[in-house]
């Protein structure tokens, strides 16, 4: 196994309309349990909100053994703290914690289903990859913000120094457009270190046209850097988000509106361009490389499959006039 970090590409944009509170935002209620196939490790998660380290004490205990660590060293890395809190009588707190195999390895708390795909893993799949969400908190149309009111302290690097971490708070918004699950806005904001509490908004771009917002994944990291410190730890309280005015982001400047989806893409990429049948698309890399470009009937599908993970843009013209303009993430 590797080490595993969640990093997202995102811009600052957004304005607010109506503020809406998450589920248990202020960490007022836990639940507790144990995780381990060998040796039950104590765990805590606030009700509603998930922490990855429940799955990583179960894998390094199940697949430890077959590759020669007997009793793999793992720990907790989410934890209920009532002396340190923002507002209420709770906070979360989350450690980088060193486990067996990954090494310092960052804490996760996600208000979404956290795990890993062992097999995709074995079968030589990059860490990143390896982790798939599920749930989360369902919302009325497309998010403007997330915040929450967060404390950081950075743990120390591999020579016993204070190190240069620094916490993220990750939000990706989706939309379920032709029965797939399509993500079509996100947003990070890193945090730095700080000896009291300080608010942080990560602004939710939108990078393709969308019919609306259905669910919200939130996931806060108590360490941002590719290499981790030893205890960085992230203090979060009070979550809040707020919505957009209107019914969303729209970049298209026909009457008949062109579906590109899923968005982020590994194999293949739909396109529904109904009314807008014998249009051009062009897909192009950041550094404006072309990659891609076809003729597009009712019903189009471009292969992505050979393309490197990254942010794609597209461009739709018909005879020469701009149809639709929007970026797309393929993921390995």
């Amino acid at each position: 196994m590797k080490k595993i970090y969640v990093l997202l590409l995102s811009l600052i944009a957004g304005s607010c309309a109506f503020a809406q509170v998450v589920p248990n935002p202020g960490m007022e209620t836990w639940r507790t349990g144990t995780s381990g196939s060998t040796t039950a490790v104590n765990i805590q998660a606030p009700t509603q909100w998930y922490g990855l380290d429940s799955v990583v004490i179960a894998l390094l205990q199940e697949f430890g053994p077959l590759i020669g660590h007997s009793t793999p060293q793992v720990a907790a890395q989410v934890f209920e703290e009532s002396t340190i809190v923002h507002g209420g009588s709770h906070s979360a707190k989350v450690m980088t914690m060193y486990e067996d195999t990954l090494h310092y390895f960052s804490g996760i708390l996600s208000n979404s289903v956290v795990n890993i795909d062992v097999a995709a893993l074995m079968g030589g799949g990059s860490a990143t990859s390896a982790i798939t969400f599920s749930g989360g908190t369902p919302i009325a149309g497309p998010l403007a913000t997330v915040s929450a009111w967060v404390r950081y302290t950075a743990g120390k690097d591999s020579t016993g120094s204070i190190g240069l971490d620094s916490g993220s708070l990750t939000v990706n918004v989706f939309s379920t457009i032709h029965g797939i699950d399509s993500m079509v806005g996100t947003g990070i904001v890193n945090i730095g270190p700080s000896t009291t509490f300080q608010q942080v908004t990560a602004n939710i771009v939108y990078v393709d046209s969308t019919d609306g917002a259905d669910t919200v994944r939130i996931l806060f990291a108590s360490s941002g850097q590719s290499d981790p410190s030893d205890s960085s730890t992230l203090y979060v309280d009070d979550v809040t988000m707020t919505y957009r005015p209107g019914l969303g982001v729209k970049n298209v400047t026909a009457a008949n509106e062109v579906k590109v989806y899923p968005n982020p893409a590994s194999e293949t990429l739909y396109i529904d361009a109904k009314g807008n049948e014998g249009a051009e698309f062009a897909l192009f890399s950041v550094n404006g490389q072309m990659v891609t470009t076809g003729v597009l009937d009712s019903k189009s599908m471009v292969d992505v499959s050979t393309l490197a993970s990254g942010l794609y843009f597209y461009t739709i013209t018909d005879k020469g006039n701009n149809v639709q303009r929007g970026k797309v993430s393929i993921v390995k």
